[in-house]
């Protein structure tokens, strides 16, 4: 991992060739993480369902596995991208902390607030799906005889009586267990492009009416009143 002082950066590639490419455009950008390691060829996703006038088969993402490993990461807006690249390629923040898994627990507002209606959809269903899948595999867990066990449960079983100790099958930790590797996938997919599009919403700064300033004030005011009136209402009754 790199240290919180290393500069990484997403450059233009000067020796790609558009003309001998792939459909996923490897390595039109390189990943520098700024620790005197090779840059890492990048690759450009395409999010089908964002397609428009602009970009009709779908709004480009820029891709790389290094990137997460650095920054936790793995997609950045190829237009932010070109709106603020230089020359001298775009600086991408260094994360030191481990990533955290959204929606962990199940189906996550937030995440669904940075998504478009059609991906939101999707995100719920993987994650609703899982969940019922979860819940049914754990109340099959309970109790389960070990002629009805798998290879590796019963391996676990055996090596827990040879071990003195009571088998106990629990089942699978979480709904992320329930799925196959296409859906995981896909998952941290939209789990990434929800954080993308969060990162790049501008934030919004709202300013107070002279109305809402005055409430305020009055507010701040009686609170005041009501404090002096009770210390006074304290001396008073003490005779002082």
């Amino acid at each position: 991992m790199a240290k919180k002082d290393t500069i990484a950066k997403l450059l233009v590639n000067p020796a790609y060739d558009a003309s001998t490419a792939d459909e996923k455009q490897t390595g039109k950008y390189l990943f520098d993480a700024g620790d005197g390691s090779e840059a890492a060829a990048c690759w450009v996703w395409l999010e089908k369902s964002k397609a428009n006038d602009k970009h009709p088969n779908g709004k480009p993402w820029i891709r790389c596995k290094k990137m997460e490993e650095v920054c936790n990461r793995q997609y950045f807006s190829e237009d932010l991208f070109l709106n603020s690249d230089k020359g001298e390629g775009v600086e991408v923040e260094v994360r030191t902390a481990p990533p955290r898994v959204i929606g962990a627990t199940g189906v996550n507002k937030t995440v669904i607030k940075y998504l478009d209606d059609e991906t939101a959809a999707e995100y719920t269903t993987l994650v609703e799906d899982a969940i019922k899948a979860f819940k049914e595999a754990k109340e099959a867990a309970k109790g389960k005889k070990p002629e009805d066990m798998s290879i590796e449960e019963l391996e676990a079983y055996i090596a827990a009586l040879k071990a003195g100790e009571k088998p106990s099958l629990k089942g699978p930790k979480t709904f992320i267990d329930m799925f196959t590797e296409e859906q995981y996938e896909r998952y941290n997919e939209i789990l990434a492009i929800s954080a993308e599009n969060k990162a790049n919403t501008p934030r919004k700064s709202r300013k107070l009416t002279e109305e809402e300033k005055a409430e305020r004030a009055a507010k701040r005011r009686a609170k005041e009143i009501s404090k002096a009136e009770e210390l006074l209402a304290q001396l008073r009754a003490m005779g002082i």
